[in-house]
């Protein structure tokens, strides 16, 4: 069973625990960059999250360089277990 993942300004979609955030924007339609293919390289696909923190897995050392804060994670290592909102926040 998917989990609700709601991204500001496009519909929400669902979202299976086993599946990276990266990969359930992409099933769903919502343009997610990932310029170093989803390796935790780079910072283009990084989200903050709004509500649900406590719904996401927990930060891996890889996220850390690429974040601005607590409240941001890159979506190709995020994976749900629970509801979700995000809004998208691409790096430079």
């Amino acid at each position: 069973m998917g989990h609700r993942v709601e991204v500001e300004g496009w519909p929400a979609f669902e979202m299976g625990p086993d599946e990276t955030l990266l990969e359930g924007c992409e099933e769903a339609g919502v343009p997610m960059d990932s310029a170093c293919g989803g390796f935790a390289a780079c910072n283009a696909c990084r989200v903050q999250v709004l509500v649900g923190a406590e719904s996401c897995n927990p930060l891996l050392d890889e996220e850390i360089p690429f974040l601005d804060g607590p409240d941001q994670r890159l979506g190709c290592q995020l994976r749900v277990s629970g509801p979700v909102v995000l809004r998208l926040a691409p790096g430079m």
